[in-house]
């Protein structure tokens, strides 16, 4: 049983390993600088445990069953972390500005999550261009309707060319005179805006 498949099989090994049981496997990995309890490995072994293991778990796990980190890593069903990203930042990175430091970390997370959700986000894949073609069906059903480049008119009177034209008020619609008025011409347009309500046909 050299390649263990399951998180019980590496404690098994971990056992024949050092021909001990849970507490004397606990004890002899904090002696060589491990962390695991003897109630973790004892519900490992009995099919109880349903935690996630943690990191120092497995490599002490590794430890104890003489295997690589790798294989006990693959036996939990989890990919062997790199080393620590901290020491791989280059120097000068604790004097970015928090403003900056929110940057990064805030990219960090979500390159976090998109790892965490790749697995997921295959088996949603897997019913995606269904679901695109369908769209597709659907928005080509309409007979006779044109499709790329064509403008179809909002309404029949429009003109083919697809110009909107401007309404006869235009000049006043645009004109804006600078920033030093605009506080009338907010006013002066809310009044109108009232005057209109009365009687929308005065001005044609």
């Amino acid at each position: 049983m050299n390649q263990p498949q399951s998180l019980s099989e590496l404690v098994e090994l971990a056992a024949q390993y050092r021909d001990a049981s849970g507490l004397g496997l606990a004890q002899l990995a904090a002696k060589n600088g491990h962390q695991v309890t003897a109630t973790t490995i004892n519900q490992i072994r009995q099919g109880l445990y349903k935690s996630k293991p943690r990191e120092g778990t497995l490599r002490a796990l590794a430890w104890l069953a003489g295997v690589s980190d790798e294989v006990a890593f693959t036996a939990a069903g989890q990919t062997v972390p790199g080393p620590p990203f901290a020491e791989e930042l280059p120097p000068g990175v604790d004097n970015l500005s928090p403003k900056a430091r929110k940057v990064v970390l805030d990219m960090v997370r979500v390159l976090v999550d998109l790892e965490k959700s790749a697995d997921a986000s295959n088996t949603d894949a897997e019913e995606q261009p269904t679901d695109i073609r369908d769209a597709g069906k659907r928005r080509n059903a309409r007979p006779g309707q044109k499709t790329g480049l064509a403008v179809v008119p909002a309404n029949p009177d429009a003109p083919a060319d697809g110009n909107i034209p401007l309404p006869e008020n235009w000049q006043d619609l645009a004109a804006y005179t600078g920033p030093t008025r605009h506080k009338d011409r907010e006013s002066e347009w809310a009044q109108r805006g009232e005057e209109s309500q009365g009687d929308e046909h005065d001005h044609h």
